[in-house]
């Protein structure tokens, strides 16, 4: 009888483990990140960049243990997780851009006749970060090369 509940607690304890394997939770966390994503803020992004890098740190370093099945499903969480980024990358892009609004137009005139001069009025007058700028500065460019 004995020998009969250990095996239980062992095969329940095998269980349970794998259910919190790392392809797991990647699942997981990029199912509920696909379905927050539109109401994410930078800070969440963070936090879930950080839970990301984790997993996939923890992934890797265990990859030979894990199954064909469990190897699929982590890569596919991956690809989606990348696809959430690139998606929020580009709607972030799109919100600088239209955040220009009336001042896009004066802020290619002076892109043209100097470039510092427009960083400094994205950053210092409408407040944007170093990677906001340049990233409207590139979305400016373009829209000269036009």
């Amino acid at each position: 009888m004995r020998k009969y509940i250990l095996i239980l607690l062992v095969a329940l304890t095998a269980a349970s483990c794998s259910a919190l394997r790392a392809p797991a939770r990647l699942e997981r966390l990029v199912n509920r990140v696909e379905r927050r994503a539109d109401h994410y803020r930078p800070v969440d992004w963070q936090r879930a960049n950080r839970q990301y890098e984790n997993l996939v740190r923890e992934y890797i370093q265990n990859y030979r243990s894990y199954t064909i099945a469990e190897k699929q499903r982590a890569m596919s969480a991956i690809g989606r997780y990348h696809g959430l980024l690139v998606d929020y990358g580009i709607k972030q892009g799109v919100g600088i851009l239209g955040s220009l609004g009336s001042y896009a137009g004066g802020l290619l005139d002076i892109l043209k006749q100097d470039a510092g001069a427009a960083e400094d009025f994205l950053e210092n007058v409408l407040g944007l970060g170093k990677n906001e700028t340049k990233s409207a500065l590139e979305s400016l460019k373009k829209k000269l090369a036009e």
